[in-house]
């Protein structure tokens, strides 16, 4: 489609009043077009503002002072007959219309126009057609025609009367609560999604008291919009979809109601809550008792978007029996599809797409033992990629990490197989053309962490691995999933306690001899190998986080939180936010902004840019969950 055709159709989008390929096509145009783009979140800001405006009257007293003039009743033909004629004329009756009446006592004129309120909003449906009054055959009663003078005389008056209706209209306008006189529109407290899709623009969500709320990343929204319907309650493991090209985040979520179980899919706007037609418990068990055991938490941790967003992959038990299946369900036809119904015994868990998105991989666990399957949605094929033996394929070395290689062109899967704390060995296999049909060991032994990073070492892919030395945490160790490169050291005489990749891979954040939930943070370069000290004292809970672009590492004391720049290496205290940090959010569209929530004595929401050590609270409660990021085209 081209930006006439999308255009003419961008109204109709936004009613989701097109058939699913067409809105498919239109879609598509939008995340290539930012003129398409703004165009429609120019129309979602008027039916914002559409929807957000009072219904106002005119005040019974101006239509006394237009309907009494004698110029208008000369005009109109409708002069009081009710003194000399004994009969009544019948006003026409409008469809939809309400005809207003004062609350005083007033001369009522048979034939007097009445003024009517028109019903507000959009309406497709016909106009009524009011036939015009037929001239009487009797010569006498007709009208007569006026002079220039008198018909200028009364335009004048009419004139005078529709400017004061609009300066009536306008002042009742201003005083009716919510509504700014400085030409914009304050939204309420609670943001009710019925007033219609939230403003466009960047935005962060988060979960808070079984809601997701929403909030502009601008510091624009004077408080937090709420996103989910009232009457569901949204579980932990809510995600948001893939970012389009184009575009800065994702602008649908997926979310599980605890209360009915069922899936949710709903737009980054607020509107358009969809269920998806597929129980993930049996019809009679009552999901809070599921919830807290193995089949539950396989069900509230499997949300997986697909990468272009058209694909939301699941779990669910239906029969209740405790073997959860596959699903997925098509956002372009909403229908929902099992994968390879012929895996039976067995649960399923852990869905996750490859990079180009045509292929799943997925754990399944039968009698104990536990594979690795991949599904590709091109063909329809399921394989087992892992033929393990049985000593290796036990729940005590379950799987624990499950993830895809970068190469969409040679694409591969690798995992970690062992236990909490005791990591015993890493695998890969190559899937595909060219694909070989047993899985590599990339390494055996014990570790106490083993983590892996699409873009580790610089886009190639590796694993970072924590040393387990007598029992206790040892050095940072690297490998590169292509086995060409044997381990690399990338600390040194250190117990490790937690440690995190930067999201282009260069560089590691640890923190190293923890007690009591604090230790010494460092950050490592896994290509210099330079290791500098940043901060004692810093929390574990929350992480330290980086920012999207790398540059800046956040982290909290527990008193404060502070942020350094590697490419000044200046460390800053952010003002303002003194006490204990519960989550770090970077914004994906402005790299120098950093949204904290806190609690304790500043419990809230802040927004914080650390170019210019500003902070600004946006909410005074905090939150009970992760906060990620959303856009709104």
């Amino acid at each position: 489609m081209n930006c006439e055709q999308v255009e003419e159709l961008l109204s109709t989008y936004l009613d989701n009043a097109l058939a699913p390929a067409e809105r498919r096509e239109v879609a598509i145009h939008l995340q290539a077009c930012t003129k398409c783009s703004a165009l429609l979140a120019e129309f979602r800001q008027n039916d914002i503002l559409l929807s957000r405006l009072p219904r106002i009257s005119p005040h019974p007293a101006l239509r006394e002072r237009i309907f009494s003039s004698p110029e208008l009743l000369e005009l109109t033909g409708t002069t009081d007959k009710s003194a000399d004629m004994g009969s009544h004329w019948t006003q026409p009756h409008i469809p939809g219309a309400s005809v207003i009446h004062s609350g005083y006592a007033r001369r009522t004129m048979p034939g007097r126009p009445q003024l009517v309120a028109l019903p507000g909003g959009r309406n497709t449906a016909p106009h009524p057609t009011i036939e015009p009054a037929r001239e009487s055959s009797n010569p006498g009663k007709r009208r007569r025609k006026l002079s220039p003078v008198m018909a200028a005389a009364i335009a004048a008056l009419l004139l005078i009367a529709i400017l004061t209706a609009g300066l009536l209209g306008r002042s009742l306008l201003l005083q009716r609560p919510g509504i700014s006189n400085q030409g914009g529109i304050t939204p309420p407290a609670s943001g009710p999604q019925s007033l219609g899709p939230l403003a466009a623009g960047m935005r962060f969500a988060f979960l808070r008291d079984g809601a997701l709320w929403s909030t502009l990343a601008d510091g624009n929204t004077a408080h937090p919009e709420r996103l989910t319907p009232t009457n569901v309650t949204v579980a932990a493991g809510w995600v948001v979809s893939p970012t389009m090209p184009g575009h800065m985040a994702g602008d649908m979520l997926a979310y599980i109601d605890l209360q009915k179980a069922l899936v949710h899919t709903i737009r980054s706007d607020g509107q358009q809550d969809t269920v998806i037609g597929q129980s993930l418990l049996k019809a009679d068990t009552a999901p809070s008792t599921v919830w807290d055991t193995s089949t539950g938490a396989f069900i509230l941790n499997s949300l997986a978007w697909s990468k272009d967003g058209s694909m939301l992959a699941f779990v669910g038990d239906p029969q209740g029996i405790g073997q959860t299946n596959l699903y997925l369900y098509s956002t372009q036809t909403g229908k929902v599809q099992k994968v390879s119904p012929s895996l039976q015994g067995g649960a399923a868990s852990r869905p996750i797409w490859s990079p180009d998105g045509t292929r799943l991989a997925f754990e399944f666990t039968q009698n104990g033992a536990v594979s690795i399957f991949d599904y590709n949605t091109q063909n329809l094929g399921v394989l087992d990629i892992t033929n393990l033996p049985a000593s290796q394929g036990t729940s005590a070395n379950g799987v624990l990490t499950l993830d895809w290689s970068p190469d969409v062109n040679a694409p591969a899967i690798t995992w970690s197989l062992g236990s909490i704390g005791h990591i015993r060995s890493l695998w890969i296999h190559h899937v595909g053309m060219g694909g070989t049909l047993d899985p590599q060991q990339l390494l055996a032994g014990d570790y106490v962490q083993a983590i892996y990073s699409r873009t580790g070492n610089g886009a190639m892919g590796s694993w970072m691995l924590v040393m387990d030395v007598s029992g206790q945490a040892g050095d940072i160790w690297r490998i590169d999933i292509s086995g060409k490169q044997n381990l690399v050291q990338l600390s040194q005489g250190k117990q490790v306690g937690f440690a995190q990749w930067s999201p282009d891979g260069t560089h590691v954040a640890y923190l190293a001899a923890v007690s009591a939930g604090v230790g010494t943070a460092h950050i490592v370069s896994t290509i210099t190998g330079t290791d500098i000290v940043i901060a004692n004292g810093v929390a574990a809970v929350p992480a330290p986080a980086w920012s999207t672009n790398s540059q800046e590492l956040a982290y909290s004391t527990g008193k404060q939180v502070a942020v350094i720049n590697l490419a000044t290496g200046k460390q800053e205290t952010m003002p303002g936010l003194q006490g204990t940090a519960t989550d770090f959010a970077w914004s994906v569209s402005a790299p120098h902004q950093l949204v904290v929530a806190l609690s304790d004595e500043r419990q809230g929401i802040y927004l914080v840019d650390t170019q210019r050590l500003s902070t600004l609270q946006l909410d005074k409660i905090s939150t009970d969950s992760s906060i990620q990021w959303s856009e709104i085209p």
